[in-house]
């Protein structure tokens, strides 16, 4: 495997030329137009950092390229943005994956698994010293997509309208958990329900759903969650989930080599923005929860910490089983944990 490091080094030299040349004369080359699809809506935090992302390509390529971000609702829903990517009808994408699960299994083993590696750099090392990257780009290359980089956020949490005393109390609460989280909800006797995140707050108001995982102590803030659900469970169903920045296939090939360095470094620098906001954020957003009156459930019992770890960890093999780009990924991953003796 080539050394990251080494091209991470020659692509900072690469685009300190650029920088420092962004008064040359740019305006010749062929310039181009693209359009980003998001899972957010417009207003929610983390959408500043897909607009800084778009900033920066502006800047580092002279105006060659622009980007216009797409937020959730605006032309293209979140539960759309992978198939939108693939098919070319936006030029690139930032999907939530355990929207896709029909559409590319594999992603939700990249978003994280209940019960995988929490830890920011050991997540950003197994993808881009693990392999992931490699086994990654692969993947969503025969869905006519290219993988440019991982954005990763905190761990998610549960929300409910009632306390939960006991993983008794869930049973048969119809829960907003897409993907591997709804399957570990379901092995704990819940009902799991898959939504875009627009249509969350509604859905608690009018009490379709009982509560909402599949986001972090930040979205719950933005979202507004916690005025209709007042109750954070303590322990998280992953410790953390890494988003894909892709890109259609056929738009990406269209563009200039410098160009494609271009967008690949701001995606990093976008990954590295979104950690550092993640950090900030969230001790913010969880102070602003509780001040408004967001509870703790009770501590969990010892039997239940064992049911919850339980839960999550047998949704492992049923997704081993997917496909072969997931197990590939799981045996990536399993295989990185055993070198670095996590």
């Amino acid at each position: 495997m080539k050394s990251k490091f080494s091209s991470f080094l020659w692509t900072i030299i690469f685009l300190s030329f650029v920088l420092l040349s962004s008064n040359m004369v740019f305006a010749q080359g062929e310039t181009f137009k693209f359009r980003m699809a998001t899972l957010y809506p417009r207003g929610i935090g983390y959408g500043e950092v897909y607009s800084n992302f778009a900033e920066n390509v502006k800047k580092m390529s002279g105006g060659r390229l622009e980007i216009e971000v797409i937020y959730d609702g605006e032309g293209v829903a979140a539960t759309e943005v992978f198939s939108a990517t693939r098919t070319g009808l936006v030029e690139l994408g930032a999907p939530y994956q355990a929207l896709h699960a029909g559409e590319n299994p594999a992603g939700v083993v990249e978003l994280g698994l209940p019960g995988a590696m929490a830890d920011y750099l050991q997540i950003r090392s197994l993808f881009n010293e693990g392999g992931w990257i490699e086994a990654l780009d692969e993947i969503y290359a025969k869905h006519n997509i290219k993988y440019i980089a991982e954005w990763t956020s905190p761990a998610t949490y549960l929300l409910t309208k009632k306390p939960v005393n006991s993983l008794e109390d869930i049973k048969k609460w119809k829960l907003r958990a897409p993907g591997p989280y709804g399957k570990m909800l379901k092995n704990l006797g819940a009902s799991p329900i898959t939504m875009a995140f627009g249509e969350v707050y509604t859905s608690l108001a009018t009490g379709v759903i009982d509560g909402v995982d599949g986001c972090n102590i930040i979205d719950h803030r933005d979202g507004k969650f916690y005025e209709q659900a007042k109750y954070l469970y303590p322990l998280p169903l992953a410790g953390a989930q890494s988003m894909p920045i892709i890109a259609n296939m056929k738009a990406w090939n269209k563009l200039p080599a410098d160009l494609q360095e271009i967008i690949t470094m701001a995606a990093r620098w976008g990954s590295d923005e979104w950690a550092m906001k993640s950090l900030v954020w969230e001790k913010k957003a969880l102070k602003e929860m509780m001040d408004a009156g967001v509870k703790m459930s009770p501590v969990p019992s010892d039997v239940d910490k064992a049911k919850w770890l339980e839960a999550g960890r047998n949704v492992w093999p049923e997704y081993a089983d997917k496909d072969e780009g997931s197990k590939r990924l799981i045996t990536i991953q399993n295989d990185f944990i055993k070198k670095l003796d996590l």
